[in-house]
Order: structure tokens, then C-alpha cells, then sequence
């Protein structure tokens, strides 16, 4: 068994959405989804990598109206969310949206408006500007992600199937079943407690931990969370043996210091 990534870029487009449904997964753990705004605006939408995202651009969180500058790009507080799933002919797409802050009172206007924003409240969807695609069926396969990382990994897990082995690990507090994480029966799960001072350092200790690969190239690793994930977990590639551009290690976003 073996494995390739192909990455494929896409052509950039703006695409106008509207609120058309709103779940709660978790406390604080939202699906939205989207829908056109006019007939045809997902009309050749594709998203088939594990963590394709897009970047979803929204008005207040009142339903406000998205802005626009004078080259006609949409303006306003946006933020890049993986693609749960979509369905052109039927125009939607499905985000999951982790909020913070607590309820009435959430932290900036996008968990504001996935909170509170009446259903068909407009937004603007942009990408995905490109995928990953993992082809073939690697021989161990780690998933390592926070919360920021739960939805690629439930797809990645969807698309690989019920016959892969490895190692899940998670940093989260969420109950996984809840967000409809199933691991495989061969997938060793391990629920790694956060740290708000060390955003994913469980999981790059955890990730240390593993023994190296027998043979490298039948190990796929994704490791996403933090920015501070990134530059100890090439490091830990390197050690093992595996190319980067065969590996998917990012971060999904970056801690403020107080």
C-alpha cells in the first residue's frame, strides 16, 4: 500500500451566500450552512481534499449587508473555515464554526454572526484557491489536530475509511462523538487535554512520541492546529524520514499574547 498527495490550484472566485441553517454540535461548536443567494453561484464549486477551506466574509452580526470596496472585493472581518461537505445542483455547503467568547457575548463578528445572525443573513464565500488530494491507502496514518482541526479531520477519516490503522490524536474538550468524529477501529485515539498558555504542544509531544515509521513513504501525517505546530513537527518529519510536500502541517491560526 502506498499513497500520493496531488495538489491542484483552483481559479478565484466570489460567491454570494446566504445563512440557510444553523446546529449546535457542542457548546460553542456551530454548523452552519450555506446557501446560493441566487441560482448558480456554487455552479462549479469543488472542494476534494480532506481540508479544502474557504474564506467567508460577513456583514454585522445582525444580518448586516457585506461591503464592498471600489474594485468590488468584499471588505469586512473574514475567516478561513474547512469545508464540511456541498452539494452544487442543490446549492449549499456546510461549514462547522468553532465560536468563542460565551453566549450573547461571543468574541468578534464571526462568531457573532454564526451565533446570532438571522437565518438568511447574507456572506460572501472565496476559494477554495486550491486542494490537496491524498490518493492511494497509506499504511499508517496519523491525524493531529485541535479544535480549529476537527472538521479535516472528520473528512479525512470519511475519506480514508474504515480499513486504515494509525494514530488520532486530538487536543480538544469537545466530546468527539458529538462532532461526529468515528475513528476507524484500527485508529488509536488519544483525547490530549489544551493548554490555553501552549496551544498545541500536546500534540506536538504526542506526535514525538510515536515510534519512526518501518518505511516512510506508507506513513501519512496531517498536523494542523496552532502556528506554533508547525516548525517542530517538519523537524520531526525530517527525523523520520518524510518528505513535507508529503505531509499536510499547518497552522490554523496564531495566539495573541496577552
Amino acid at each position: 500500500m502506498t499513497y500520493t498527495l496531488t495538489r491542484y490550484p483552483f481559479p478565484p472566485a466570489v460567491r454570494h451566500v446566504r445563512l440557510g441553517a444553523r446546529a449546535s454540535l457542542a457548546p460553542g461548536y456551530l454548523r452552519l450552512r450555506l446557501i446560493e443567494a441566487m441560482p448558480g453561484e456554487l455552479a462549479g464549486f469543488v472542494a476534494p481534499g480532506g481540508g479544502d477551506h474557504v474564506r467567508v466574509v460577513v456583514g454585522s452580526s445582525d444580518g448586516g449587508a457585506v461591503e464592498f470596496d471600489h474594485d468590488g472585493n468584499p471588505v469586512g472581518e473574514s475567516r478561513t473555515e474547512t469545508v464540511v461537505d456541498h452539494d452544487v445542483e442543490q446549492g449549499w455547503l456546510d461549514l462547522d464554526v468553532l465560536v468563542h467568547g460565551e453566549p450573547d457575548a461571543e468574541r468578534g463578528i464571526i462568531g457573532a454572526w454564526a451565533a446570532r445572525a438571522p437565518i438568511g443573513s447574507p456572506a460572501i464565500v472565496m476559494g477554495p484557491k486550491g486542494s490537496v488530494v491524498l490518493a492511494g491507502e497509506p499504511g499508517h496514518v496519523v491525524l493531529a489536530g485541535d479544535d480549529s482541526a476537527l472538521p479535516a479531520v472528520r473528512r479525512y477519516l470519511a475519506m480514508l475509511g474504515p480499513g486504515i490503522t494509525g494514530d488520532l490524536l486530538l487536543e480538544t474538550r469537545h466530546d468527539v462523538g458529538a462532532l461526529g468524529l468515528e475513528p476507524a477501529q484500527g485508529m488509536r485515539m488519544s483525547i490530549l487535554p489544551p493548554d490555553a498558555d501552549r496551544p498545541s504542544a500536546a500534540l506536538v509531544a504526542a506526535l514525538e512520541s510515536l515510534p519512526a515509521p518501518d518505511d516512510p513513504l506508507e506513513r501519512f501525517v496531517f498536523a494542523c492546529g496552532e502556528q506554533s505546530i508547525v516548525a517542530p513537527v517538519r523537524a520531526l518529519l525530517g527525523r523520520w524520514g518524510i518528505e513535507v510536500d508529503r505531509a499536510v502541517v499547518k497552522g490554523y491560526w496564531r495566539r495573541v499574547a496577552d
